[in-house]
């Protein structure tokens, strides 16, 4: 082979193979960030008409009952909301009596599907509520210990609440049981006494 030839081989040889490399490492590249990505599990939309959340995943994991931990998430997001949006001089409170709570699949298992829907209502200043908790059961438990538990939650919730809270009972077709409370908080509507 004449050396000219050699010339514009050899480089035409390296380009070729440094520019399949790249090719190859692009696409492992994306193979690798995929592999990364973790699907989300839950999902909490609200504005001032409500809240609408989702979880679907495990019952249990070794921290427990953490699809039941989603009514935390609920709670936090409600409760900041509802606090913001008092700020802003938009008082609302948690229509209770239409709120809907469904399980789906729930059996201790394996994995469930967990929806939570709560309406707001607009109201006076002084008819709002800005704070928010729960307390509930994903065994069945006992309605005895699951009072008792509420007694405890609204003593509690004393410290830091005024005026009184508002209640409600929900039990899924599975046997989730769980009140979920309103206050109005100390620090935020201290002139609704």
């Amino acid at each position: 082979m004449k050396p000219k030839y050699l010339l514009i081989l050899i480089p035409a040889l390296l380009f070729l193979g440094c520019h399949s490399s790249k090719n190859k490492k692009k696409s492992s590249d994306k193979k690798e960030v995929t592999h990364i990505q973790i699907p989300k599990s839950d999902t909490v939309y609200i504005d001032e008409k409500g809240m609408f959340g989702s979880y679907k995943g495990l019952e249990f994991n070794e921290q427990g009952d953490i699809a039941h931990q989603f009514s935390n998430k609920v709670a936090n997001v409600v409760g900041t909301y509802l606090k913001a949006k008092y700020r802003e001089g938009l008082y609302l409170k948690i229509d209770l009596k239409n709120t809907k709570i469904n399980t789906k699949d729930l059996d201790q298992i394996d994995s469930v599907v967990y929806t939570i829907h709560m309406p707001f209502v607009r109201t006076e200043k002084c008819n709002a509520f800005t704070g928010v908790e729960h307390c509930g059961s994903w065994n069945d438990q006992p309605n005895y210990f699951l009072k008792r538990r509420l007694a405890e939650q609204i003593e509690s919730l004393k410290k830091i609440s005024i005026g009184k809270m508002e209640t409600r009972y929900y039990k899924t077709k599975e046997k989730f049981k769980e009140y979920w409370i309103q206050f109005k908080h100390k620090d935020h509507q201290s002139d609704c006494k």
